[in-house]
């Protein structure tokens, strides 16, 4: 089962802001940024190796968050970077809104722990579709408020 990332407007903003900013400036202005960059990085084909990853990476995330519950593991997908957690370790779920870095793309989300420092946060869409699936697969998950 699936759920897709819930998506703040300020991260969108973001996202796409700086996913283009990488992208579009090196090919269609060669000269953007001259002023700032030595002499050897003046070279678009430079500036395409440099940044296009990094705007492609972005817009990999941004396609790419989500999370998906499948054989007794709740597997997290944030563009590249991926990770599997198996159900019957979760210990607790709580919702938060910690600004902290985490592999989702809203405030609104929950803090999954699976051990007793070990934690991770995801923003579902549907937060309570996720939980009931969590708990219908471990029921001895708490749930904190």
């Amino acid at each position: 089962m699936y759920f897709s990332s819930r998506k703040d407007l300020w991260m969108t903003i973001i996202i796409w802001l700086f996913a283009l900013l990488f992208i579009v400036p090196p090919v269609l202005f060669p000269d953007f940024g001259v002023w700032m960059t030595p002499g050897v990085l003046n070279k678009q084909w430079i500036k395409i190796v440099i940044l296009w990853p990094v705007g492609f990476c972005l817009l990999w995330i941004w396609f790419k968050t989500g999370y998906t519950i499948k054989n007794n593991f709740l597997k997290i997908q944030y563009g590249p970077f991926k990770k599997e957690i198996r159900i019957d370790k979760i210990q607790s779920i709580r919702e938060t809104r910690n600004p902290f870095t985490a592999p989702s793309l809203s405030m609104n989300r929950i803090e999954v722990n699976i051990e007793k420092y070990n934690t991770v946060q995801i923003s579902p869409k549907d937060i309570d579709g996720l939980i009931k699936e969590l708990e219908k697969r471990n029921p001895d998950i708490q749930m904190k408020n």
